[in-house]
């Protein structure tokens, strides 16, 4: 990414505020740089706030995501964890809080393990869409709306976290197992790959994303979650998507207008 930040700058694009990619500028850049996208979740990542604007937003996102999260379960549709993603990074922009978006997989493990894990698996026999997406706004590393929201068999859903907030999440080694189905990663091994030299010999592309953007492991109690990164997420930023229906038949633009009521006593404060 070294030769980035120096185009970006010839092409008059500045970092300067959240939701900064919502120019004609970085569109342009994005078209011939697409690792920007990149940047630009670095550049969320390496801030340095002042004590206010982290107090706040630790005030700001637990009542926000609870009130997003209540209309999810109102919609009552499962998945949509790319939608509520999106409408909450938009929305934090709308506040001045700096996010972005993670789509990737993630591996589920019960405590105690008296269940098997439920694993989002990236890579199979056949191409698959990546199965989830979660929003990272620091201090809180991993900001998670619908885990429970998503398909499981058998009766675990009650032992998934409603949602996941976390400023605790340490990064963790990814094994080939969290990513590849049982199926892929049996033809994968006749291969003869060392299991420490599989993923990066199998999926290059991924595994260099991985070295800028690695996995992260939540614990609370009852569960332990690993999340694995898989590409970034770009927000759409034209104004017939804020007008479209996204959860429980609201728009973002309904929602942020909304959300003025959710957090006057937040902001007020």
């Amino acid at each position: 990414m070294s030769d980035v930040q120096p185009e970006a700058e010839n092409v008059g694009f500045r970092f300067d505020v959240p939701g900064c990619y919502r120019t004609p500028a970085f569109q342009k850049l994005l078209d011939r740089q697409p690792e920007v996208l990149w940047l630009y979740a670095r550049h969320v990542e390496a801030q340095i706030h002042s004590v206010a604007y982290t107090r706040r937003v630790r005030q700001v996102i637990p009542r926000l995501t609870r009130w997003l999260q209540a209309e999810l379960v109102a919609d009552g549709r499962p998945g949509r964890c790319v939608q509520a993603s999106t409408l909450l990074s938009r929305l934090l922009e709308e506040l001045g809080i700096w996010s972005y978006i993670v789509a990737g997989g993630c591996v589920i493990s019960f405590v105690p393990a008296d269940v098997r894990p439920r694993i989002f698996y990236l890579f199979d026999l056949k191409p698959v869409e990546v199965p989830h997406a979660w929003v990272v706004a620091p201090p809180f590393a991993v900001i998670d709306l619908t885990l429970r929201q998503q398909r499981y068999v058998g009766p675990v859903n009650q032992r998934i976290p409603a949602r996941v907030l976390s400023c605790r999440a340490p990064r963790i080694g990814v094994d080939p197992e969290d990513v590849c189905t049982p199926a892929l990663l049996r033809g994968l091994q006749l291969r003869g790959w060392s299991r420490q030299e599989l993923l990066r010999r199998a999926f290059p592309q991924f595994w260099h994303f991985l070295q800028q953007f690695p996995a992260r492991c939540v614990a609370i109690p009852g569960v332990r979650i690993k999340y694995i990164p898989a590409r970034l997420l770009l927000p759409p930023g034209h104004k017939a998507w804020e007008t479209l229906p996204l959860i429980n038949g609201k728009s973002f633009h309904q929602f942020k207008v909304q959300m003025a009521a959710v957090l006057s006593g937040v902001e007020a404060a």
